[in-house]
């Protein structure tokens, strides 16, 4: 009688190597969904934040800024925030072609820039930075005014 042998299966050497390569698969699989998955609870955190500051930002441009009611800061949930109020000088070099030409130009309105800033009071890496520009008749602000909101630019 006469034994075959038939080496038909798998090696343990095989075995042990397959056994890693699956470990392997399955640890990177769950790196990345980890990783996925707090990606994604910081993109809600900017994204409420983006929302909150859209929305403040717009209702604060809708009101007056000359009352003396209105918020220049705040806050509102979580957040707070500052609105600054800069001008934007644009006469210097139009200015100095006036002078080489000898014209004389007459500005009809002044430029200002509205600046806000919203930041999460929780977590000091989330914040925004929205910016509007409002072009006004001379003497809409008042001197006093100007002094005590205008800020430095």
């Amino acid at each position: 009688m006469r034994v075959s042998s038939n080496n038909s299966g798998f090696t343990l050497l095989e075995m042990m190597v397959a056994v890693l390569v699956v470990g392997l698969t399955v640890t990177t699989f769950f790196q990345l969904f980890g990783a996925s998955l707090r990606l994604e609870q910081r993109g809600r955190g900017f994204d409420e934040v983006i929302v909150v500051g859209r929305q403040t930002f717009a209702e604060l441009l809708v009101r007056d800024l000359r009352k003396d009611e209105f918020p220049w800061s705040g806050e509102i949930e979580a957040f707070s925030w500052e609105l600054q109020l800069e001008a934007v000088d644009v006469k210097p070099e139009a200015d100095a072609e006036a002078d080489d030409e000898d014209v004389a130009l007459r500005w009809t309105s002044e430029l200002y820039r509205l600046v806000f800033t919203i930041q999460d009071k929780n977590r000091p890496g989330r914040h925004l930075r929205l910016v509007s520009y409002r072009q006004l008749n001379p003497g809409y602000f008042t001197d006093d005014f100007k002094e005590k909101h205008l800020a430095e630019t």
